[in-house]
């Protein structure tokens, strides 16, 4: 029988609340169930297992960031949004690393809802690329390239890299993702 008062929203926010700081791959239903102090086989009473646990969770994080880079772009002028998108993902990633890690696993599942929702993720700043009216390949290419260097840098930054010599890796990061806008108004005809 299910705990008196316990939510499947319950059960969801604590999961989220364990990924954000144990991370994606370090955490158990029965570290669920002991936060929520319930046996873990009560927690089958409101989910189907791990699996679906772990669906939601990436799916919160994806809307999550979703909400992120549509609040940074929103109302400015191509450059400044492209510029404010950069920003506020690096931002979210070094943040929130462990929930960050759901978000970058999503692609590997097999589920399509999973699939789906974490293209829907970067959206926003995959249709200000597009806005940039680029041909359908180099922009493909430009968000690849774009989505690495920004995951890139972020991974380098939580493994204790780039932090010798007295150089800000924030103006580090403003240069990369400034030559990136460049190149792209470069490849799209969109000069200053």
């Amino acid at each position: 029988m299910a705990k008196k008062g316990l939510t499947h929203e319950d059960i969801m926010n604590a999961a989220v609340a364990l990924v954000e700081e144990k991370g994606y791959d370090n955490f158990s239903l029965r570290e669920l169930a002991s936060r929520l102090d319930v046996k873990p086989a009560s927690l089958y009473n409101h989910v189907k297992g791990i699996e679906e646990i772990n669906t939601e969770v990436a799916l919160r994080v994806s809307d999550k960031l979703n909400q992120v880079l549509t609040n940074a772009i929103a109302g400015k002028p191509k450059d400044e949004a492209f510029m404010d998108a950069v920003r506020a993902y690096r931002q979210f990633a070094l943040e929130n690393p462990g929930i960050y890690q759901a978000l970058i696993k999503m692609p590997t599942s097999s589920d399509e809802q999973i699939v789906k929702v974490a293209l829907g993720s970067f959206a926003p700043l995959r249709n200000l690329v597009k806005s940039y009216q680029a041909g359908h390949d180099e922009t493909i290419h430009f968000v690849r390239a774009l989505r690495s260097v920004m995951h890139g840098f972020v991974e380098l930054c939580n493994s204790g890299f780039m932090q010798r010599g007295g150089i800000s890796r924030d103006i580090s990061y403003e240069i990369v993702m400034q030559c990136y806008l460049d190149k792209l108004k470069e490849i799209s005809g969109h000069q200053d």
